[in-house]
This record gives structure tokens, C-alpha cells and sequence, in this order.
């Protein structure tokens, strides 16, 4: 609608750019609906999964490799420890006692902050 001036009021210019945007949706929808889409093959999906379990396989015994390297490193230590000096042995398990706990206290507060 116009007033006196001739110019179209705010409502009457956002009815046309709602109707020029809902056309253009219209437009782009129909666009996309007249795509062909293209779904692969069964053999292309046994194959992904294929690699993903051998990716998965070899990330795998990594860490499997790193946790028993570290596991026998640790527990010779302890066992080297324990039957040589008993108070370095002590001395170990407080360092290690304090170093969860402040690793917990750390990954709280994290989990708090986020």
C-alpha cells in the first residue's frame, strides 16, 4: 500500500521480499528434487568397511603393542624396586598417588569450565 508520497509502507515491502524468498526456496527445492541421485553399490559399502576394519585392526595392535611395552616397563621397574630399596619403592607409589589426584583434580575442573 501506498502513502501519500507514493512510497510502499514497511509492511507491503516485507510481504514482497517474504514472497520472493519463499519462491526462491520453491525454486531451489524443485531444482534439487529434479537431481538424480546415485546410491553405490553393495560391494562398494563391504568394501569401505573392509578398510575401516583393517585401519581399525592396525591402530589396534599399536596400542596393544605400547600397553604391554609400558605395562613390563612398569612392572620391572616395580619389581626392581621392591627387592633392592623398599623405600624407593614407597617413595614411587606417593609420587604416583599425588599424580592421579592432581590429574583428577585437573580433568574436573576441565569438565566444570566446559
Amino acid at each position: 500500500m501506498k502513502n501519500q508520497k507514493g512510497i510502499l509502507s514497511n509492511d507491503d515491502q516485507m510481504d514482497k521480499e517474504l514472497i520472493e524468498t519463499i519462491s526462491a526456496i520453491h525454486n531451489g527445492l524443485d531444482k534439487l528434487d529434479s537431481m538424480d541421485t546415485f546410491t553405490p553399490d553393495e560391494k562398494w559399502f563391504e568394501q569401505m568397511v573392509l578398510n575401516q576394519q583393517k585401519v581399525q585392526k592396525k591402530k589396534f595392535l599399536k596400542e596393544l603393542t605400547w600397553f604391554i611395552l609400558c605395562a613390563g616397563l612398569i612392572l620391572t621397574m616395580v619389581i626392581f624396586t621392591m627387592l633392592e630399596v623398599p623405600i624407593l619403592f614407597y617413595m614411587l607409589q606417593a609420587v604416583t598417588v599425588a599424580i592421579a589426584a592432581f590429574s583428577g583434580y585437573k580433568g574436573m575442573q576441565k569438565q566444570v569450565d566446559s
